[in-house]
């Protein structure tokens, strides 16, 4: 199926290559399949974007590469809702914020996406962990991560040609 980008124009994607949401992002009830698209390979740094809404694409990242020692409760209940049963089957992303001016990039570790790898489907879920803010300072300390998290966030801003599309998380 062909869909409509604002950042790649219109790219090829498989059904079976959607995340359908059976939860929702939280303001964005309306929308639920979504796509994972990498832009560039080098940075942790991924796209998850609507397939039914062109200019509907949130940045993520995998939240473990952001805090290394992040390491949350999910409740049970978000589990089985997600018909999750073992961690094999578990995948996390956390929203990512990039504000130009001044430059500071966030990532919600509070309310993390998880994904039921082998059912491609997903729910935001909210922690009651007060250890994981909502706006997480990922650029802080220039770290590795910094590093990269500023080349991807350069790559991002241009329209570039996208390196791959996510097959699996």
């Amino acid at each position: 199926m062909r869909i409509s980008t604002s950042r790649f124009g219109e790219i090829e994607v498989k059904e079976s290559e959607w995340i359908v949401f059976k939860g929702a992002i939280l303001g964005f009830e309306s929308r639920s399949r979504y796509v994972l698209l990498i832009q560039d390979n080098s940075t942790p740094l991924w796209w998850l974007q609507s397939v039914d809404d062109p200019d509907l694409a949130f940045v993520v990242a995998d939240p473990c590469v952001l805090k290394p020692d992040y390491n949350p409760v999910i409740d049970e209940g978000d589990l089985a809702f997600l018909g999750i049963k073992t961690i094999e089957d578990i995948a996390l992303l956390a929203i990512v914020t990039v504000r130009s001016h001044p430059f500071r990039v966030t990532a919600n570790l509070r309310a993390p996406i998880l994904i039921n790898v082998a059912q491609r489907t997903a729910n935001q879920v909210i922690l009651h962990d007060p250890d994981y803010p909502i706006q997480f300072d990922v650029i802080s300390n220039g770290s590795d991560v910094e590093m990269d998290l500023r080349e991807g966030c350069k790559n991002m801003e241009g329209q570039g040609r996208l390196a791959a599309i996510a097959a699996a998380i």
